[in-house]
């Protein structure tokens, strides 16, 4: 077990705000570093009153480790929190000092390629990272653990035993196999990563104001991205233009250009963005059963994702001819009024009833919980605290996704930031005139 001392968080947008008075609380006394590129008005405030340290640094490829190495040592965490700051990079230098590491999703120093002049896609940053991961060991890394990707993987390994339990099959997987296996003994065929934002701001939106409840820059650059899914088994027809990558599919379309059928248990059916995201590749690669060239057995995992009403309103702006200097950047936070944000695994089956467990965390919930915070970031925020317990329990376990975490030790830690938990099962397929579960009738 690791003694943390120092706490280093690169970035300090509205998650790393958010995060801040959950570190008071479990990591008491700790010092805290956090390297941020624009200090904004209030930012100081914030990091005063929990007796943070706030440097304005922007965090490069030329001087990364001129800036953190200093700091680095077997006593601190390393938390990356920031867009287009390394993931890979970060997370060797960490390991270099015997520094813990954590981050919510694998970032590069550039989204564009410069060889195809394309968004790099989430499944390339997933295979530079493994190809890292299989060549190493060494202190913990803990890869893309946020809400999702990250705690929602917890919760799909809960949802699975609960299905079973309701469907009277006595399981408890003990390795991915075992994982894998049960997966395919419920029948279950698509995986959606379901999540409906209602949070309301009091405040009327700028016609060229884009906003979030938790990161514009991060919405933007995955808005942008190719549609990326798990492809599963099942499937026997490919959208066009789409190519397959190994256990993913990577769509000709943007993400903000794919609408798909969702559900959850308060908002119901709804239509949602089919945003590229890692957990849905992680998932669908962890549940393969047999060669993975050749598999029996994958579901389609994907994010559908379907944000607050003024953020559905931003996303017009990348439709636009709008010069990106023309355009501001707001967070929903304080003057968010009302709403929730429901967030869950939902478990699709072609011999049991769909079966969906997730978070219905409001907006007075979650400031009740933790100041700086809404719905979203608090579950984004709580995650990472659950992370980060984890890897000074266990401080050798080299890089590691969600998947791999006890889940029931990430689980315990996290789940009261996250209540009321909610698990429903429903007579729910995508299309009445075909019952068939293949991505095409999801499509909107």
């Amino acid at each position: 077990m690791k003694n943390i001392e120092h706490i280093i968080i690169i970035g300090f947008g509205s998650v790393a705000q958010g995060l801040l008075p959950l570190l008071s609380k479990h990591y008491s006394g700790v010092k805290v570093t956090i390297f941020e590129k624009h200090v904004k008005k209030g930012f100081t405030d914030i990091t005063t009153e929990f007796s943070a340290i706030l440097e304005e640094k922007t965090i490069t490829a030329e001087n990364f480790k001129h800036i953190l190495s200093p700091h680095l040592n077997g006593n601190t965490f390393l938390v990356n929190l920031a867009v287009s700051v390394s993931s890979l990079e970060l997370l060797k230098l960490a390991q270099k000092h015997d520094s813990l590491y954590l981050d919510t999703c694998i970032e590069p120093w550039d989204y564009k390629d410069e060889k195809h002049k394309a968004f790099t896609s989430n499944y390339q940053l997933r295979e530079m990272m493994k190809t890292y991961q299989q060549k190493t060991n060494g202190p913990t890394a803990i890869i893309a653990h946020g809400a999702n990707p990250g705690f929602i993987s917890i919760l799909l390994k809960k949802a699975l035993v609960e299905m079973a339990a309701a469907n009277s099959i006595v399981s408890e997987p003990k390795n991915q196999i075992e994982w894998a296996a049960l997966a395919n003994t419920l029948g279950i065929q698509v995986i959606q990563i379901s999540e409906h934002d209602s949070q309301v701001s009091a405040s009327v939106r700028p016609p060229l104001n884009f906003v979030s409840t938790w990161s514009v820059d991060g919405l933007i650059t995955e808005c942008l991205q190719p549609a990326e899914l798990g492809w599963g088994t099942h499937e026997t027809e490919m959208p066009f233009g789409a190519r397959k990558n190994g256990y993913a599919l990577e769509m000709l379309e943007q993400g903000c250009n794919v609408r798909v059928k969702s559900w959850s248990p308060n908002y119901l059916e709804f239509s949602a963005y089919l945003i590229t995201h890692n957990e849905a590749l992680s998932i669908s690669e962890y549940l393969t059963l047999g060669d993975p060239e050749s598999p029996t057995y994958r579901p389609t995992v994907y994010y559908a994702y379907e944000p607050c009403d003024q953020t559905l309103d931003s996303m017009r702006l990348l439709d636009q001819s709008v010069g990106a200097e023309n355009v501001t950047k707001s967070i929903l936070k304080d003057d968010i009024i009302s709403g929730i944000n429901e967030l869950g695994i939902f478990l699709i089956s072609k011999k049991f009833r769909a079966f969906w467990l997730g978070s219905n965390l409001s907006i007075g919930k979650a400031r009740k919980m933790a100041k700086y915070n809404s719905a979203t970031t608090l579950q984004v925020a709580s995650s990472i605290i659950g992370g980060m317990k984890w890897a000074e329990d266990f401080p050798n376990a080299g890089v590691i996704e969600s998947e791999k975490l006890d889940w029931r030790y990430v689980y315990d830690i996290t789940v009261n930031y996250w209540e009321p938990i909610v698990s429903q099962q429903i007579d729910w397929k995508p299309s009445d005139a075909d019952h068939t579960l293949s991505f095409s009738n999801f499509l909107v």
